[in-house]
């Protein structure tokens, strides 16, 4: 846009924020006057209300003259913008619409639009797969920047902006080192990247392509490093371990795989300016593929045939074959390579079908994830399967997307999960599934053991032998039948014992391959259990020990800490071993610390704990449970929210135990074992030892807490049902009090009212029986509140004040600030502000007074309500924030989300700015927690959104 005379105007703001005219920079007057230029470029050719100039520009501090000073800086702000226009003349560059201001301003005239036309230029480039014209537009666009966005406005506005800004610019420059990387000039980013690293040292992207910079410079011993430190500070400062990806180029550098991932040609994915959150409409949950496919080219050319036999979609693949043959691999490998055929989307699940360790999934519970990653609400998921696979069908009806099924047992439940046309399914199991190939005319693929040459490429790229060999590896392949497994664990052997010549293992396998029995699966297994137990012979004492040992642990991975307690060694001493097992590909590292094992491998360690002695077995077992138990409770102690006095007590506890130091390590330790603690927890139940029926009800009581502040309802209730079977075995009356009462908590969780009830009155008899006070106390709040929700007021008052009485005689100081939060609500529901005030406040000072942050948290976030709807709306302003800070000091992420929430909602009484920004936030933790409070914040987004003014 142009004026006076012709002269053009830029527009500033990606450094000190400027407007020139001509080469000559434009006077713009005092430092508010500069802010509310900044509040209206950056809202430009949309129209901004008086109210908002004036909340960004003063925040809490309103001078009582603001409306005033809007009015004399904007007509400052014309003068210098229009310094030719005549004094009466109307503004063509800022005019006045409505109550607020329009700034009109040419998109071209804007640097910060000139460098968002770069990034989506350069995105349109990456797509068509010219990475080095992308890069090079990126570096056109990133030097647009001239230092700290927004330079010389001051405010609180200023300041929110100045960070979205600069984390915009960080995205760009993460993006821009992505492509230098995958063109192969990692090594010239090293320096740009430590710096970067030094910056922003909780971003893992940043350490991660640091250590990608450095392995492409030749550096991988520094890049270990980063990877350490990357650690040492996210566990530190935020308490948890590093995330799948950096994990990942640990391995690859460990292992001496190429840590580059293969070259994309999708565009690229960099926040928009304004992000908003939502469930992901483009799911990609397809596992990552292996590095390398040996001897697969005709079942892949056959799998590709197939595809192009059916090209309006509609195909159903079954992978086939016996175990440890490959059929995960080779389906992961042919999905990532046709994924760009279909678009839609990839929809992964592992089927556990022959997982010795977990029941198999359900198609229930396989229909339930789908539909949540396809953005259903948790509310609208039907109940029946029959209705679930109908709304899953209806979403993909259109979309051609790849949905794997991996590890399925049989046909009968794969039939709900099957989408129709266009999209394509792929299958993995041992079976050949008849009924899905005669009832949804699937198409076989089936695996056979690997040819000798290729067998004899297996083993030579992962033992690293040489041809002066080839002889006795491929009387080796003869020997592993080809079977893929079998052969990695035989190269294992060679790969670490340089020493150890292939003949010798020959000989080894030779003897043992007529002898040895089979694992009892398939025929073909005798060749695993020849090598799996050569492999074991191999071990020195404790690993070998330890194999047996692990087939007692019920869960998916073990750690050094629980082996170290099952088999009364130092924790040093088990990493060592474990790491042995884990060279001998007997054992896998899932994550930092985790180890896992193929199910075959799972299958040999427990017919090896069988052959272990019973009071061995006995023994093991119970460290285990014991070290579960003592460190369960050890976390649940570090969690921001009040607990009973129920006391834990296991008989063997561990000499050595992780590190916790806070609820960040509490809540990271519980999230990496919570699946290792449900399967304690059934294998106690399960067991006929009395002495383990304390496991199985006090292991889902450990984790109680954790599942209410990460909202995980089912799991939650789930475990809770199996602790209430327990403690009805066990008739202890504190075992049966505490499960029912958590019983009738989870069953609230999901509106069963009526039957929440009868646990919790059954709860209160059993304390009144057994003359706990305390427990009486607690039981007493939650019946009120339940009699609350089903609009029983009176009852409610007369049950929270028996709690309130019978707490104080008790001293139980966390129930009677229970009892008076939750009698404020009832005079919320009843409009009684005043009273309403009064207990809350009371509330608030007592949860101070026992260290309850959530419940200090959520008391505030109730107050705030209080004082909006009785029009004390900056109060209820400073509650709603203050409920906020401490929800953050607590680290819980479903505390801070209600607190978004309450604050947005008094900002959008209020009818300020901030409401949006606030729900937003909300939104994204609610979603990102699977809580279905978000269904209620995308439905206030969305009448915000669709009463918002246009431009």
């Amino acid at each position: 846009m142009e004026y006076d005379g012709g002269e053009p105007l830029r527009f500033e703001v990606l450094g000190l924020l400027r407007v020139v005219r001509g080469g000559r920079e434009v006077d713009l007057g005092a430092a508010k006057q500069r802010a509310v230029l900044a509040v209206l470029l950056l809202a430009r050719n949309t129209p901004v209300s008086r109210d908002h100039i004036i909340e960004a520009v003063w925040g809490d501090a309103t001078p009582t003259s603001a409306v005033n000073l809007v009015q004399t800086y904007v007509a400052g702000l014309r003068r210098a913008l229009e310094p030719s226009r005549a004094r009466r003349a109307p503004a063509e560059t800022l005019t006045s619409v409505g109550d607020g201001y329009l700034l009109r301003v040419d998109p071209a005239a804007v640097d910060l639009d000139a460098f968002e036309r770069g990034v989506a230029a350069a995105g349109r480039l990456r797509s068509t797969g010219d990475l080095e014209a992308a890069a090079r537009v990126l570096d056109e666009a990133l030097a647009l920047w001239r230092g700290e966005p927004l330079g010389g406005v001051t405010g609180l506005f200023a300041e929110v902006e100045r960070g979205r800004l600069n984390e915009r610019r960080l995205a760009v420059l993460e993006e821009r080192a992505e492509l230098l990387l995958l063109i192969g000039r990692g090594a010239e980013l090293v320096q740009e990247l430590t710096a970067l690293v030094a910056e922003h040292p909780l971003r893992e992207r940043v350490h991660g392509l640091l250590m990608r910079s450095l392995c492409q410079a030749g550096r991988q011993a520094e890049a270990l490093g980063v990877y350490r430190e990357a650690r040492r500070v996210l566990v530190e400062e935020l308490g948890v371990e590093p995330g799948p990806e950096l994990r990942r180029l640990q391995q690859a550098v460990l292992s001496g795989e190429d840590p580059e991932p293969e070259r994309p040609t999708r565009p690229m994915v960099i926040p928009p300016q304004a992000p908003e959150p939502a469930l992901p409409t483009t799911p990609a949950q397809l596992p990552r593929a292996p590095v390398s496919l040996i001897g697969r080219d005709a079942e892949l050319a056959k799998l590709d045939g197939l595809l192009a036999s059916h090209p309006s979609g509609g195909l159903v693949l079954v992978v086939t074959g016996p175990a440890g043959v490959g059929k995960t691999a080779l389906a992961l490998h042919w999905a990532h390579r046709v994924r760009d055929e279909f678009p839609d989307g990839q929809l992964y699940v592992d089927l556990h079908g022959y997982d010795p360790n977990q029941e198999p999934l359900s198609a229930g519970e396989v229909l339930n994830r789908f539909l949540r990653t396809l953005g259903v609400p948790s509310a609208d998921i039907p109940v029946t399967v029959e209705e679930r696979s109908a709304l899953f069908r209806t979403l993909i009806a259109d979309r051609r997307m790849v949905v794997m099924l991996d590890n399925a047992r049989g046909s009968t439940e794969l039939m709900a999960l099957l989408p129709g046309s266009p999209s394509c399914v792929v299958v993995t199991s041992r079976r050949r599934l008849v009924g899905l190939v005669a009832h949804a005319e699937a198409k076989l693929v089936e695996l056979d053991m690997l040819d000798t040459d290729a067998a004899v490429e297996v083993l030579g790229r992962v033992a690293g032998r040489d041809g002066a060999e080839v002889g006795a590896l491929r009387r080796l392949a003869v020997l592993c039948d080809g079977l893929p497994l079998a052969l990695r664990i035989a190269a294992a052997r060679l790969a670490v014992s340089p020493s150890l010549r292939a003949a010798e293992l020959v000989a080894e396998l030779d003897d043992e391959h007529g002898r040895l029995a089979a694992l009892g699966l398939e025929d073909e297994d005798s060749t695993v259990r020849a090598a799996l137990d050569a492999s074991r012979r191999a071990l020195s004492p404790l690993p070998a020990r330890l194999l047996a040992l692990l087939g007692l642990h019920p869960g998916p991975d073990v750690t050094a800490y629980v082996v170290a307690a099952m088999a009364r060694v130092r924790v040093s001493e088990a990493q060592r071993a474990l790491d042995a097992l884990t060279a001998a590909n007997l054992l896998s590292v899932n994550e930092n610390g985790r180890y896992g094992a193929h199910d075959l491998v799972r299958v040999y360690t427990r017919t090896l704990a069988a052959e272990l002695a019973p009071a061995q077995r006995h023994e093991a077992t119970s460290r285990m449970l014991d070290f579960y138990l003592h460190c369960a409770d050890l976390a649940d102690g570090l969690l921001p929210v009040g607990r009973g006095s129920v006391r834990v007590a296991p008989e063997l506890v561990p000499a050595e135990v992780p590190r916790l130091t806070g609820s960040g390590d509490a809540i990271a330790w519980l999230e990496a074992e919570q699946g290792n603690i449900i399967a304690a927890a059934e294998l106690a139940g399960e067991g006929a030892d009395r002495a383990w029926l304390v496991h199985a009800w006090q292991l889902p009581y450990t984790l109680s807490r954790f599942f209410w502040l990460r909202t995980d309802r089912s799991t939650w209730l789930r475990t809770t049902e199996a602790a209430m079977r327990a403690a009805t075995s066990l008739g202890e009356p504190e075992a049966r009090f505490v499960t029912l009462f958590n019983l009738g908590v989870a069953l609230a969780q999901f509106h069963r009212t009526d039957e929440a009830l009868a646990r919790l009155r059954e709860a209160l008899e059993v304390a009144r029986s057994s003359g706990d006070v305390s427990a009486q106390a607690r039981a007493l709040t939650t019946v009120a509140d339940m009699l609350q929700s089903l609009g029983r007021a009176d009852e409610s008052e007369a049950f929270y004040r028996e709690a309130l009485e019978v707490s104080r005689a008790a001293g139980a100081r966390w129930a009677e600030a229970t009892a008076h939060h939750n009698m404020g609500l009832l005079y919320l529901s009843t409009r009684r502000y005043d009273d309403a005030k009064t207990w809350l406040r009371g509330a608030v000072e007592m949860y101070r007074e026992v260290g309850e942050q959530c419940g200090e948290s959520t008391c505030h976030i109730d107050l705030a309500t209080v004082l909006m709807e009785a029009g004390e709306l900056s109060d209820a302003v400073s509650s709603a924030r203050t409920a906020l800070s401490v929800a953050s000091a607590a680290m819980s992420p479903y505390h801070q989300a209600l607190a978004h929430d309450r604050l947005a909602t008094v900002f959008d009484r209020q009818g300020v700015a901030g409401a949006l920004a606030h729900w937003q936030r909300a939104l994204a933790l609610f979603t990102e927690l699977n809580a279905p409070e978000a269904d209620q914040v995308r439905a206030r987004l969305a009448r915000v959104r669709s009463t918002a003014p246009t431009p």
